[in-house]
């Protein structure tokens, strides 16, 4: 899954030897995210301080100890929304120029999931400290948060969470278990399930909630120290939707697809609810200090191009258009979004027109198709991750001929996936090292 997307990645272009220093001196990353104890999320949802705070079991995550939530950083600044924090000036803007469509004099480029999975220092401190407790305590998830920034020079960051934490605001609990996919304790099973488990999503406050994220934000934006633009994302409705019937002992794509089948109305109720959190939850990290937007919808390939018109893609427009107009509502800067329907290559057209000002691509989009669809739109993607495992040369080759066949203007170079946790940090330096090697040496080429 895209779970923890943002977990969520040596070059000779960043200088290795440096920033091999600074990871000795550095908190580390983290792993799978399916590693460590078992662990419903309720702990962490009902009493957000504690769980920022980092509490809990030692080695495992655990139960959430509430006598020392009152030492938690986020006493006051998640009750503070409309506080306002003076960031380190931006050094690199090439991501948000490339999003823009503005002249780049090179491709920026970054990773899905780039923080951590892959290195060993990242996995250490899972079986540490465990996942949920890495993505709740602000600190932590911004150290992760930075590191590959700091190893790659990569040129975007992307927040160190999950998707999975709007689960609980819509009326579903979640657990993690040792080697096993997240799943609903409370599977929605039913329409009696919708009307019995769903939270109006009118009646929730995100600042409450999911004050740990947000801080997780801000804390972010100031270990970053303006070297790369903060990414904010969220998981898509019908994405979300399907983790809601995801169970132990069933996949919960397949409990979806029946589901609209069975129930389209309830269906609809639901995706609705999750518009309206997700609409909430983007704006409310922008206030925080998240300087672009994606929104990943890493199921909407099990769905047919009809389903999809009727299931994903209305709900992913609405997204881009709320949350343009509540951010220009509440008198912030406006901010690039992105949007990745993965596997809905049929449909890149349909994009076209919406608010949306990059279109993330899998690995099977031709980029000329691509072109063809989305003239206006800044694409992203789509380097095949199998060839992390084939070594440098071929790296070399499928990157260099990637940036070739996209172009270097309009163009964030990113996976058509993500990074896995099998894929060598050495060949990821290769990939960020000839991606700007690459676009560097076109841009000079095509000079006039």
């Amino acid at each position: 899954s895209m779970v923890g997307v943002a977990s969520f990645v040596s070059s000779r272009h960043a200088g290795s030897r440096t920033q091999a220093s600074y990871l000795k001196r550095s908190l580390q990353s983290l792993t799978s995210p399916r590693e460590g104890g078992v662990l419903t999320h309720r702990a962490y949802h009902q009493q957000p301080a504690a769980a920022a705070a980092g509490l809990g079991n030692s080695g495992r995550c655990g139960a959430v100890d509430s006598r020392a939530a009152s030492s938690s950083i986020l006493s006051s600044s998640s009750s503070s929304p409309d506080a306002k924090v003076n960031f380190p000036e931006l050094k690199n803007d090439l991501l948000l120029r490339a999003a823009r469509g503005e002249p780049t004099e090179r491709v920026p480029v970054w990773i899905h999931r780039q923080a951590g999975r892959y290195l060993p220092e990242f996995r250490s401190i899972a079986e540490k400290h465990g996942y949920m407790k890495c993505f709740n305590t602000p600190d932590i998830a911004a150290d992760l948060t930075v590191q590959p920034v700091h190893k790659y020079a990569m040129d975007a960051a992307i927040l160190f969470s999950d998707i999975l934490v709007l689960l609980p605001l819509m009326g579903v609990e979640w657990q993690i278990s040792a080697g096993v996919e997240p799943f609903a304790v409370n599977a929605i099973k039913t329409a009696e399930d919708v009307e019995a488990t769903l939270v109006d999503a009118d009646t929730i406050d995100v600042y409450d909630k999911l004050g740990y994220v947000l801080e997780s934000v801000k804390l972010t934006r100031q270990k970053l120290e303006g070297k790369a633009p903060l990414i904010g994302f969220s998981g898509a409705p019908w994405t979300l939707l399907t983790y809601t019937m995801h169970t132990a002992d069933s996949n919960g794509r397949d409990n979806a697809l029946q589901f609209i089948k069975k129930y389209p109305e309830a269906a609809t109720k639901i995706l609705d609810n999750a518009t309206k959190i997700v609409v909430k939850y983007l704006i409310a990290k922008v206030e925080a200090g998240a300087q672009m937007l994606q929104v990943f919808d890493s199921w909407a390939g099990i769905l047919s191009p009809e389903d999809f018109n009727t299931f994903s893609k209305p709900y992913l427009l609405r997204i881009a258009a709320e949350v343009k107009a509540g951010i220009k509502a509440k008198g912030l800067l406006p901010v690039p979004m992105t949007v990745f329907p993965r596997g809905c290559g049929h449909s890149l057209k349909d994009f076209e027109d919406s608010e949306y000002d990059v279109v993330s691509l899998d690995e099977d989009v031709d980029p000329a198709e691509a072109r063809k669809a989305l003239p206006s739109k800044t694409l992203q993607g789509n380097f095949r991750g199998k060839f992390i495992y084939d070594g440098e040369d071929i790296i070399r080759k499928e990157a260099s001929q990637m940036v070739e066949r996209f172009g270097t203007q309009k163009y964030i170079a990113n996976f058509g996936y993500a990074v896995e946790k099998e894929h060598s940090p050495e060949n990821i330096g290769v990939f960020v090292d000839e991606i700007r090697a690459s676009s560097e040496r076109l841009n000079l080429n095509n000079k006039p």
